[in-house]
């Protein structure tokens, strides 16, 4: 088998399960499309160990940006202007961390920043109020790309014996 039909199979078999499995545990913490966003990350960190960790790290990074953000806006107060200023102050941190090496994978902070951001913006009152809310919006997201990288080192696991066979 080829590679590429071995990571359809693999991750189409996979995939479906961990949305069976999402569906049916139904926390709010198992985000099935932040679980996918940190699949692709692995894999765009170039896979294995060294990809697992650079993507995982930089995910987490880039939530724990996007929570200084939501968090340093709504204590200031919310206007466009004042939410382009978090946003861009917190971008400029995001990137210029990436001069060290563990906080390098830019692309891969910028998943876990844009998902942080956008399940706060489409359902923080589901994590409550403040703070803490965003704290939660950030621990979910982080969650789900976490599993995510995992399940995309396991597949890239699967796949490799698949071929080789």
């Amino acid at each position: 088998m080829d590679l590429i039909t071995g990571l359809a199979v693999v991750i189409g078999i996979m995939g479906g399960i961990a949305t069976w499995a999402a569906i049916t545990i139904g926390s709010p913490y198992l985000l099935i499309w932040a679980v996918f966003v940190g699949w692709g990350s692995f894999y765009h960190c170039s896979g294995k160990e060294a990809g697992f960790r650079n993507s995982a790290v930089a995910n987490l990074w880039g939530a724990t940006c996007a929570a200084g953000a939501l968090i340093a806006l709504t204590s200031i107060g919310v206007t466009a202007s004042m939410a382009g200023i978090c946003v861009g102050v917190s971008i400029v941190v995001l990137i210029l961390a990436a001069r060290l090496p563990l906080l390098s994978a830019i692309p891969s902070a910028v998943y876990g920043y844009a998902t942080t951001a956008g399940l706060f913006l489409l359902g923080a009152a589901a994590y409550g109020e403040g703070a803490s809310g965003i704290v939660k919006v950030a621990a979910a997201v982080v969650i789900s790309l976490i599993i995510g990288n995992i399940l995309g080192y396991a597949s890239e696991k699967v796949t490799g014996a698949l071929v080789r066979s």
